[in-house]
């Protein structure tokens, strides 16, 4: 952005109060808050003085960049204060510029004793170890009041589990834990769950009647009187034609009107439930053949508003009015109890928790949140101490992504924030909060939304910004045009036409880009037995074909960075797709075309083909009577049974289990029986194992057996099957060392993390994605930006599971199902919650398809496999309303994306393409391309196979003899390259950039390569710990006291001053500076050398990093590969960049022999000419000017000597 906007210019100035900025995605929030947080630092305040929260680590160490960048910049300009900038550049890796768990450990590092809290804890940063205990907490409360016999609590199980189901009550104590922890105050949150099941003698008197279904009912109703009322006043229902159909909708007029005018009146429950039972449509009717077209028309709406009343009606009367009053209020009263025995029993379990963890002295991430606030909030003096220190010291509290936070992260920033010390910035976008799974709260992002809008408030602003600069003109308009009917101030909180609108900003695109949105659907002609929330074959086979025609066309890119145009690479695409569960399928057909996939977060673990093996063996270990895993096993790689070795076994025994068919096999004495008896050998083998070892070891032994390693190893993508497999190791160890035992309960727990949807990622070989295509999920894309994004899925439907379980948990209420002896039926609060809950979770899945959209810069690509694509179209041709949104009804109707878009982008008004039909002219001349995708299009990803079939076993041998040749008369070409690093530092080769002029330098260029290994390099040296110096530690002193000098201060004590800065910063020990030699320091920075140092500050670097590519056969003589090159690091002293070039220096400490000074300079000079040679070769290769000059500034005998 070559300038800010009118905006963005207030975020970054506006002062004084607090401000909320809601950025659309694009609009450049992340560099409005670095020039924020800059100018705070230009006008005084120090960075230490600003608190910056970010949503990540990863946010954070970017920020932190940014910022230093900003002041790098800012310290070169001239007449700035660059002691001063110095200083708070120095401070940026130290700053709170973190996420909000990283600033609740410094809150809890500071004051830990004010909770009594050992300050020697360690963090659990293991989610599987924390998993583990957590689950060994719940199984000893579980099984203390079980044995106890509470009958509160056996009611509450009896509920859930019943014969069959005993992790349902498990898995709600656990998804409520989740809950109670992002609550400030969670005890009494959870003490006032069952309140609001209170009921006395009447079911409208209750709180959660007056207070949530009476509105809701109403409200719903009413809109539902007013479009049928609207239809009845159309001239058109007064023809002889529609006369039933009149009839029919005006006496249903009038029992919803006697039943809405009962709701708000308070009428009796049991006399508001007739009413509602009474709302149907009698009087039948039907349409003719022989009406016009008008009528017809009519009559389809109509119809259609008949069945959004009757369904209305049927989903109002099944909530909340399903029995009468009388057991309605027999089932609150039984909730209720149940719902405080829930209560109760998930205090104790955090209780448990947090105690196994004291014990093992651990905290986890939750741990560091509450205790935060536990610290912040208190009413003790040492509370109020923490508080007073935090609010004195930030002056401003800047807040990144605001609309994730959740209720307690909000308490904990309102703690540290005084209206008289500090003000908030908050950065954020309601449109992009995906995060409700970790229990954000975007409705705290609404409220000040619409608070700090109002004209008459003076202490608090909004600032809106709109302007994209990510995306082309084409991408913008496409999402504009499917949330603009989507969001709402009644769905999604925020009125998208008015205020949420992206409006175009990157005018740096040139105009012949090829940018045109494209939605490529394939009308899917049957239903396979696939999930319909997963990705299809042929969208698949859509995404391939269309990347290969963009290769084929050599399709431009815009560069950002460069401005120019250049070709397309697979690193510009991102596939986005809603969940993981379809990556291996995907990662499988991109590799049958040789196109390379980089998955970013393939949390798919137990879905893999190794671990689904592996799994299903120990399950038959533990448990051979069970079918489907014994087959499983039998059909793998490890026992190669086939189709027809099964149905043998089966068809000798029918009515049994197929481990009897197996064990009744052995006896028939043929091959076959032969090869059941080795694996029943074997799987007797390791069940008699499996009672007398751990579980770790068992799998070990597995994998020695059975060569599973081995086997999988030699599969594709081997390599990651095998660390797969070790990992399996490595947490069945961890699970054993929390203190779990028994295989049925590891299996049992692997499950229940699937159930639950807490797969596990895969150990990533590698983070490096190189040029390859990115396939993610959506959540995994945010704050990310590609050229080209594909979605796919539009047609997959939402996950409505929590719907239909027996307990609803929102941010105000948990809703139970009660267990009836022969059914079960919703509490009031459980229907309420089902509704709440809903809107709420399609809120959010509009959001995540607006993070999606929004990704994309230059194209943006939607794929569809549509089943009765044609006939949707004509359904969504109807369902926007006059103002072009689309009605709340259909909205919390949607079933898939593709029920919010499909209306939106208006299909019926637009005639599709063929794939092969797009040309560079249309992409360029278009804003949206819509593409009918054929089966036949498949022909730009088929290989053609008759090629590749001509001369197969020509090829096959003569791959044998290269591949039998390669193996037994195989000569490395390299080896000397194996015998040395291709990383070196100038210290080891400085001597091959040395005159040859000496006998020891005769060989110069033969030095001796060998591996080498480096200690890790700590962040402070050695002196700052130590009270007895060396020569060399002394020097390394010296050379930080020259490094940090200011030659901006020429006051008589200024080298006392930086070395009290740097005793001040931790820098430098206090206790060597008695062995300093200040008078050499003086002679330097006093001398004529420096002299322009002083004029000009900012043309001095010093302590300048570098890195080099040189040729080996620089270093190495005859080296092998004459193309290889080799890494050359270092750090210069200092250079000063003169008007006509560079000047170049290194400090030496080196003891200098007074009785022979010349011979002895003359030394100095031989050991490090190539040194300075090889940074002056560095500095001629990075910088526009070039070196004039090299000096050594020889400190002991205080000379300037030149280096030739």
């Amino acid at each position: 952005m070559p300038q800010f906007t009118k905006e963005q210019e207030k975020a970054i100035n506006d002062r004084g109060h607090d401000i909320l900025v809601s950025a659309s995605a694009g609009s450049g929030k992340t560099t409005v808050l670095v020039e924020r947080v800059l100018k705070e630092i230009l006008a005084g305040t120090q960075v230490d003085e600003l608190l910056v929260v970010t949503f990540t680590k990863a946010a954070a160490e970017e920020m932190k960049t940014r910022i230093k960048a900003a002041l790098t910049k800012e310290m070169a300009k001239p007449g700035v204060d660059y002691r001063y900038l110095r200083e708070q550049l120095n401070q940026i890796d130290t700053a709170n510029i973190s996420t909000i768990d990283a600033f609740c450990l410094d809150v809890i590092h500071r004051f830990y004793y004010s909770i009594e809290l050992d300050p020697s804890f360690t963090i659990l940063t293991d989610d599987t170890q924390a998993t583990l205990l957590k689950e060994r907490a719940l199984r000893e409360i579980e099984g203390e009041m079980l044995t106890s016999k509470d009958k509160a609590f056996r009611h509450f199980y009896d509920n859930f589990a019943g014969d069959r189901d005993a992790d349902s009550p498990r898995d709600l104590l656990l998804d409520l834990y989740n809950f109670a922890m992002a609550k400030p105050e969670y005890k009494k949150w959870l003490a006032q769950l069952p309140q609001i099941y209170e009921i006395e003698d009447s079911v409208i008197g209750s709180k959660i009647w007056q207070k949530q279904i009476k509105p809701y009912i109403a409200t719903k109703f009413s809109k539902l009187q007013e479009k049928i009322a609207s239809y009845l006043t159309q001239a058109i229902m007064e023809t002889k034609e529609l006369a039933k159909v009149k009839e029919s909708f005006t006496l249903f007029a009038q029992n919803l009107n006697n039943f809405v005018q009962a709701v708000k009146e308070d009428d009796d429950y049991d006399k508001q439930r007739e009413l509602l039972r009474s709302c149907v449509f009698t009087i039948n009717f039907r349409k003719s053949k022989k009406w016009d077209e008008d009528l017809l028309e009519f009559y389809n709406e109509i119809q259609s508003l008949k069945d959004e009343a009757k369904s209305q009606v049927f989903d109002t009367f099944t909530s909340f009015y399903a029995v009468t009053e009388k057991e309605q209020i027999k089932i609150m009263q039984e909730s209720q109890k149940i719902v405080t025995a829930i209560s109760t029993a998930e205090i104790k379990l955090i209780e448990r928790f947090n105690q196994l963890k004291r014990n093992e002295n651990l905290l986890d991430y939750s741990d560091m949140e509450q205790l935060a606030y536990q610290i912040l909030s208190q009413d003790t003096s040492s509370s109020q101490m923490a508080r007073d220190f935090y609010q004195n010291k930030f002056k401003e509290i800047l807040i990144d992504e605001y609309q994730d936070i959740n209720a307690l992260q909000e308490r904990i920033i309102q703690q540290i924030k005084s209206e008289k010390k500090n003000t908030l910035f908050m950065v954020g976008d309601v449109k992009q909060s995906i995060y409700g799974f970790r229990q954000a709260e975007p409705s705290l992002f609404l409220q000040k939304y619409h608070q700090f809008a109002e004209d008459e408030n003076e202490h608090e602003e909004r600032i809106l910004l709109s302007d994209n600069f990510r995306s082309t003109e084409p991408v913008t308009q496409t999402v504009n045009a499917v949330f603009k009917s989507i969001l709402s101030t009644d769905f999604g909180g925020i009125d998208y036409q008015k205020e949420g609108q992206l409006i175009f900003g990157a005018k740096y695109y040139p105009k012949s880009l090829p940018q045109a949105s494209e939605v490529i659907v394939h009308e899917k002609k049957n239903n396979n037995e696939k999930s319909e929330n997963e990705i299809d074959f042929s969208e698949i086979q859509m995404v391939l074909a269309r990347i290969k025609q963009l290769e084929d066309e050599h399709v431009q890119i815009f560069d950002s960075n460069t401005g120019k145009m250049r070709d397309m690479e697979y690193s510009d695409i991102a596939i986005l797709t809603r969940s993981r569960s379809d990556n291996l399928e995907i990662m499988q057909e991109f590799a049958k075309q040789d196109i390379p996939l980089f998955v970013t977060d393939a949390e798919n673990y137990f879905q893999t083909f190794e671990l689904t093996v592996m799994m299903n063996y120990l399950k038959i270990i533990d448990n051979p009577d069970q079918d489907i895993p014994l087959v499983t096993v039998l059909r793998s790689p490890l026992f190669n049974f086939d189709e027809k070795e099964l149905a043998k076994i089966r068809i000798k025994s029918k009515n049994s289990n197929f481990y009897s068919a197996l064990t009744s096999y052995v006896g028939t004495n043929d091959v076959l029986s032969k090869k059941c008896k080795n694996f029943l050998n074997q799987l007797a083998e390791l069940r008699s194992f499996a009672t007398t070892h751990r579980i770790s070891e068992l799998i070990w032994s597995i994998y020695e057996r059975t060569n599973l390693l081995e086997i999988m190893t030699a599969l594709p993508n081997g390599e990651q099957r095998r660390v797969n497999l070790e990992a399996l190791y490595e947490r069945a160890t961890s699970y054993e060392s929390a203190g779990f035992k028994g295989l049925y309960q590891f299996i049992n727990f692997i499950d229940r993390m699937r159930r639950s949807q807490k797969d596990l990622a895969q150990p990533l070989l590698t983070k490096e994605a190189g040029n390859a295509v990115r396939l993610m999920t959506i959540h995994g894309s945010k704050g990310l930006e590609f050229p080209i994004v594909f979605y796919v899925g539009m047609q997959h439907h939402y996950q409505m599971r929590d719907l239909n379980g027996n307990y609803i948990i929102n941010s105000d209420s948990m809703g139970i199902t009660l267990r009836e002896q022969n059914y079960r039926v919703d509490s009031l609060v459980k229907a309420m919650g089902n509704i709440t809950k809903k809107q709420q979770l399609l809120e959010e899945e509009a959001r995540i398809l607006y993070v999606a959209l929004t990704r994309a810069k230059q194209k943006l690509i939607l794929v569809g496999d549509v089943p009765s694509f044609n006939k949707k179209v004509k359904e969504w041709s109807t369902e926007l309303n006059h103002a072009g949104q689309l009605p709340l009804i259909n909205k919390l109707s949607a079933t898939s994306p593709l029920s919010f878009i499909g209306p939106s982008l208006r299909f019926d008004r637009h005639v599709a393409i063929k794939l092969n039909d797009i040309t560079k002219s249309i992409d360029q001349s278009q804003k949206i391309l819509f593409i009918d995708y054929q089966d036949e299009d498949t022909k730009f990803i088929k290989k053609d196979e008759d090629t590749d079939n001509q001369n197969e076993n020509t090829r096959k041998s003569a791959l044998l003899t290269q591949t039998v040749n390669k193996l037994y008369q195989f000569n490395y070409p390299f080896r000397d390259a194996s015998e040395t690093t291709a990383y070196q530092a100038v210290s080891e080769i400085k001597k091959a950039f040395n005159d040859p002029i000496d006998a020891e330098l005769e060989n110069s260029h033969l030095l001796t390569s060998t591996n080498r290994y480096l200690q890790p390099i700590d962040t402070k040296p050695n002196f700052l710990y130590q009270t007895k110096f060396t020569g060399a530690e002394i020097g390394t002193a010296t050379h930080l006291i020259l490094q940090y000098y200011d030659y901006t201060n020429d006051s008589a004590d200024n080298l006392d001053q930086e070395i009290a800065t740097l005793i001040e910063q931790k820098k430098l020990n206090p206790d060597i500076v008695s062995s300093l030699n200040k008078d050499q320091i003086d002679w330097f920075v006093h001398g004529d050398f420096a002299k322009d140092f002083w004029k000009e500050p900012t043309n001095l670097k010093r302590e300048v990093d570098f890195s080099s590519l040189l040729s080996a056969r620089t270093l190495f003589k005859d080296f092998s590969d004459p193309d290889a090159k080799i890494l050359v690091h270092g750090t210069i002293d200092g250079y000063f960049v003169a008007k006509n070039g560079i000047i170049l220096f290194d400090y030496k400490t080196d003891h200098v022999n007074k009785t022979n000074i010349d011979k002895s300079i003359e030394l100095i000079k031989e050991k490090y000419t190539g040194q300075l040679r090889l940074y002056e070769q560095a500095l001629n290769e990075f910088s526009e000017k070039k070196v004039i000059g090299k000096y050594l500034i020889l400190l002991d005998a205080k000379q300037v000597v030149e280096v030739k």
